[in-house]
């Protein structure tokens, strides 16, 4: 840091600013930079206490718990916290903004750290050769961008991911300490401290399509684009006004202290309404597919002063990044060859064999969406985008 024209050293600063320093880091990372500047440093603050999560139930009842018990099978139901970071390499001690990379850590209840692809969620591994690789985090600049959890279910010696997305409010303070999931069919349980069985939210002709953390409250939105509140009771409080059953997959993002509503459309979505427009049937396209693929989004901000949905058609410098545990955003800001005004995002492709009208088959893909215009193209092919999604190759490749 600099004072007037003077360069001055971190261990410099007055002893009484260290502690109320530390008591800002709710990381580990964070914590673990911090002891590394110097020995006064790291002891001036503990070591990074992790938060123990309680148990979870892991059945939907309490009688298929019971019997899971008497069968001798060992099931638990985890979470992982998820962080993602912006990361950027120290260049004469300060970060190179111009190319940062988003790096994804999820930690197992004993603190084990695993990096994850920052969209995709699949793991990333130490290179193919076998060589052990470090790296020193004082090296980088790093920058919290959002925090999720994944539930995952240990049955014996074995962990499996759980492909529904949850909430956790007030993990340290066991009281008021409770879990939102959402369930792959769009319906949300609870369970709080103690709770034996996950409870069904019963909403009435609610089918819910996202969920996320905002300001320390637990919010949803459904198909219908409502966005509604939880509170304390695990009622159903409706913050927003409906937006419209447009699009088939609605996504909540926070930016900039901003709550967003992102609507996807899909090929199936634009095929129905095509038909709805021209009022005759459609002899192309497959209207049941069970993956249809996407092929557009709308941005919506609500202006609550006014109590109504607005449409967003830049995003600026911010990009929105739409994962399966966490959607959040990120700057572009003076980093090069990468735009902002974009959504990430993964889809499911069909492709066929070449010859003799072969299967179909799915895969995923990841995928840049530009507001500006309207293109969707391959990340693979986008080429400011690829590397910021990739840590160095000289320690890290994916599996």
């Amino acid at each position: 840091m600099e004072r007037g024209k003077k360069k001055v050293d971190w261990s410099d600063l007055p002893k009484e600013l260290w502690p109320n320093i530390g008591k800002c880091l709710d990381n580990s990372v964070g914590v673990f930079r911090f002891r590394s500047v110097c020995k006064l440093w790291r002891s001036s603050i503990p070591s990074f206490q992790r938060t123990i999560l309680p148990p979870l139930p892991h059945m939907y009842s309490s009688c298929s718990s019971a019997s899971a018990r008497a069968a001798g099978t060992e099931i638990q139901a985890v979470l992982y916290l998820i962080t993602v970071y912006r990361m950027e390499a120290l260049v004469d001690g300060e970060p190179n903004s111009s190319k940062p990379w988003l790096v994804k850590f999820e930690e197992s209840p004993s603190g084990k750290l695993r990096l994850r692809h920052p969209i995709t969620n699949s793991p990333l591994r130490n290179s193919p050769d076998g060589s052990s690789k470090q790296f020193n985090l004082l090296d980088f600049g790093i920058v919290e961008l959002s925090k999720s959890y994944a539930l995952k279910y240990r049955l014996n010696d074995f962990t499996v991911d759980c492909m529904n997305k949850v909430i956790v409010l007030n993990p340290t303070h066991l009281d008021n300490f409770a879990v939102m999931m959402m369930h792959g069919e769009g319906q949300l349980y609870f369970a709080r401290f103690g709770d034996e069985k996950w409870t069904l939210l019963k909403q009435k002709d609610s089918w819910f399509d996202d969920i996320i953390a905002y300001k320390g409250h637990c919010y949803v939105v459904d198909r219908e684009g409502i966005v509604s509140c939880m509170n304390s009771e695990f009622k159903v409080i409706q913050f927003s006004p409906p937006l419209g059953r447009l699009g088939e997959q609605k996504h909540l993002v926070e930016s900039c202290g901003d709550l967003y509503v992102v609507d996807r459309f899909t090929e199936r979505q634009r095929l129905k309404m095509c038909k709805m427009l021209e009022h005759r049937d459609l002899i192309f396209g497959d209207l049941t597919a069970p993956y249809p693929e996407t092929v557009s989004f709308k941005v919506y901000k609500l202006e609550r002063e006014w109590g109504r949905w607005v449409e967003v058609n830049s995003l600026g410098d911010q990009v929105f990044v739409l994962s399966h545990d966490d959607s959040f955003s990120v700057s572009t800001r003076g980093v090069s060859r990468v735009k902002g005004n974009c959504i990430l995002f993964t889809d499911q492709k069909r492709t066929y064999e070449p010859e003799f009208g072969g299967p179909r088959t799915l895969t995923r893909q990841c995928s840049v969406f530009n507001l500006e215009n309207g293109s969707i193209t391959n990340l693979a092919a986008s080429p400011g985008y690829s590397p910021m999604l990739q840590p160095p190759s000289a320690w890290l490749s994916p599996d």
